[in-house]
């Protein structure tokens, strides 16, 4: 992790976006953003009392208080040059020119600018007891050290050949080996650095280990855990607000913040990498842009932020525009940047944008705050302000030369700042959550009334359908009938009415128009009957109707039902009109011309439709040498018009058969008959 460079890294500042809801959510989730607003002013908190005191929590000369330690000002001071492909075998004599007095710290940005190499230092430790366990701990060195004693190599935390580890934000603690005498020893440092990194040697401090390891594990406490701990929650929340952005794409400052602060996230890793998968210099420019980046990002999303909570307000339309200017810019300057003295070029003036940018952004904050005086919003404002007094104090940190060891505190600040702002997007997401469960509620009860209504409307609607449809089919049913009688009663009763005004007419002929005529009418009568209407019931009556007439003339009218036959459909009332008029022609016609003694009316099932068969054993006929007739010409004309088939069978001497085979049932999607099922072992073809 890097702190801020003075030359390489350019300032950032920014914070996230989004819109909070305007109506109080439910009560568990009021209380759960309550919760973490609290837990985002405690944050705020500890990052103030921790930048207050971190001055003289570690400050240098006072960070550790035991006896015996010592904290080393005094050096000398050997360059030597560009890092050598493989590790020195000796350290340089004391007696090698070059050597030179030096006070730390020893900040390279300052005393030897653009500097790129290794440089040794040697420092002469007091006198210690032996077996006395003692360490060296070094707050500050960069990029990284190697250790040796009075000429013998102890060992070094990384690489110090290309490319060198990256330690510059990292403390370090050597355990020494134990003192054999009490003759001084002699300590030398190796320091591998480059330009713009704060690269040199902090003061050194030797004594008893225990103490030196509290301070060491201290300072790595703040400047490599924490920061590493500020990471993960950064990243975390990134991920948190990018899925509500996703989800609520609605709100553009939500995937503002969101990206702000995976930036942040991943830009603050600089502190924490000692071994980046890149090129150092490539790293370097991508974590300085990083900055730009995260800088630009959240100025936009401060101007959503408040053009979303603030209804009818309108931010500057030049800020989006030059925020995105900006990140391009920069990331452009600093990755065609082939040397570390390139990238240091335009820092004064990326620097000056960025700092422009966020103190605008955190002022916005500022302002909405007061504004609006809520309780999130003023930690959010607080947050900024905090966050720009630290961002203030870092860049002053980054761009002084002449000390080395401070702290940098920026990437704490920028936590309760997140906090507070996810804090403040989590309520506007659960209010705009609740509304949408009212929303829905409403439109469920609104919905199920329509319904409602709709099917009362639907139940009239039937109502009056079926009164339609009732009465257009009496009226239907009436024509029918009408037309029928007119052509059938109408006839007979003409014929009798012209016989009766004949006088010459005998009564026997008179007498069986007139029968003609009730016969007419009962088939009518018949035929309306709704529930004597499947073909064995209107066949039973029409019989037992016409076998009186039978029986007056000598003839005999038999009845030949199948006995296995199957239930029939029953038939609507035109379908029985024509089925009896049939019928009732073929008798008629067997009544008064075959002849016969004997006259059979039967109903078989052939295995897929039901037969009707009117069957006389009279002087029957030649059909060649027989004009068809009338009568048989309607009968066929009937039969076409319920979907049957007429069949008239007859010669001489040999009597005559009238068989009518009706419609089939129709046939299920499983291509079984509905209506007339076929017996075990019948063909129905």
């Amino acid at each position: 992790m890097s702190p801020r460079r003075p030359s390489t890294l350019p300032p950032d500042g920014g914070a996230p976006p989004h819109h909070p809801p305007r109506h109080p959510p439910p009560d568990a989730a009021h209380a759960a953003v309550t919760g973490i607003t609290a837990l985002g002013g405690l944050v705020l908190l500890l990052a103030l009392l921790g930048g207050f005191l971190g001055a003289d929590l570690f400050a240098l000369e006072r960070e550790v208080n035991a006896p015996g330690a010592r904290l080393l000002t005094q050096a000398e001071v050997l360059e030597d040059g560009p890092v050598s492909p493989s590790l020195p075998a000796a350290a340089p004599a004391a007696s090698a020119p070059g050597w030179r007095s030096a006070v730390l710290p020893d900040n390279w940005d300052g005393r030897r600018p653009g500097y790129t190499g290794q440089v040794w230092y040697r420092l002469p430790l007091p006198a210690a007891s032996p077996g006395e366990r003692r360490a060296v701990y070094l707050p500050a060195v960069g990029m990284n050290a190697e250790f040796w004693l009075n000429g013998q190599r102890l060992g070094s935390p990384g690489r110090l050949t290309q490319q060198v580890s990256r330690h510059f934000y990292t403390p370090q603690l050597m355990e020494l080996p134990a003192a054999n005498s009490r003759t001084p020893d002699t300590l030398l440092l190796r320091v591998v650095g480059h330009p713009g990194y704060r690269c040199g040697l902090a003061p050194v401090w030797v004594g008893p280990y225990d103490p030196l390891y509290d301070a060491w594990r201290r300072r790595q406490a703040w400047q490599s855990d924490g920061t590493l701990v500020t990471i993960v929650f950064n990243l975390a929340i990134a991920v948190y607000v990018l899925l509500i952005a996703w989800r609520e794409r609605s709100h553009s400052a939500y995937a503002w913040f969101g990206a702000a602060a995976l930036v942040w996230g991943l830009r603050n890793l600089n502190y924490v990498v000692t071994d980046p998968p890149v090129p150092d210099l490539l790293w370097a420019e991508l974590c300085v842009s990083g900055a730009a980046w995260f800088t630009g990002l959240f100025a936009i999303f401060a101007l959503r932020f408040a053009e979303a909570e603030l209804p009818g307000y309108r931010g500057p339309r030049w800020l989006p525009p030059l925020a995105g200017l900006y990140m391009v810019g920069a990331t452009v300057h600093f990755l065609s940047a082939d040397s570390y003295a390139r990238a240091n070029g335009a820092f004064a003036l990326l620097a000056f944008i960025g700092i422009s940018l966020t103190i605008w952004t955190q002022w916005r904050l500022l302002w909405l705050a007061w504004q609006l005086r809520r309780a999130e919003l003023t930690a959010v404002g607080c947050a900024a302000l905090t966050y720009l007094v630290l961002l203030l104090h870092d860049y002053r940190i980054g761009i002084d030369t002449t000390t080395l060891g401070e702290v940098f505190l920026r990437q704490y600040a920028a936590l309760p700042l997140f906090v507070a702002i996810a804090a403040t997007l989590a309520r506007r997401y659960l209010q705009a959550l609740a509304r949408e469960r009212q929303f829905n509620a409403q439109l469920q009860s609104e919905v199920e009334a329509q319904r409602t209504q709709l099917e009362r409307s639907f139940a009239q609607l039937r109502e009056v359908e079926r009164a339609v449809e009732g009465e257009r089919a009496r009226e239907q049913e009436r024509s029918r009938l009408m037309g029928d009688l007119h052509d059938g009663l109408g006839l007979h009763l003409v014929t009798a009415l012209r016989q009766a005004h004949h006088r010459d007419t005998p009564r026997e002929a008179v007498a069986a128009t007139l029968q003609d005529c009730l016969d007419d009418l009962r088939v009518a009568i018949d035929s309306l009957d709704a529930h004597e209407r499947d073909p064995l019931a209107l066949l039973g009556t029409l019989r037992w109707r016409m076998a009186p007439r039978f029986e007056s003339l000598g003839l005999r009218l038999d009845w030949d039902v199948a006995c296995d036959l199957p239930t029939l459909p029953a038939l609507d009332a035109a379908d029985a009109l024509q089925l009896l008029r049939i019928v009732q022609e073929a008798l008629t016609n067997a009544l008064k011309h075959s002849g016969a003694r004997v006259v059979t009316l039967g109903l078989q099932h052939d295995g897929v439709a039901a037969c009707i068969s009117v069957r006389d054993n009279g002087s029957g006929w030649e059909p060649t040498q027989v004009a068809p007739g009338r009568g048989l010409g309607q009968m066929h004309a009937r039969a076409r018009r319920i979907g049957a088939v007429l069949g008239v069978i007859a010669s001489p001497g040999q009597g005559s058969l009238v068989r009518l085979r009706l419609a089939p049932p129709p046939v299920s999607d499983t291509g079984a008959q509905t209506l007339y099922p076929t017996p075990s072992g019948a063909n129905p073809s």
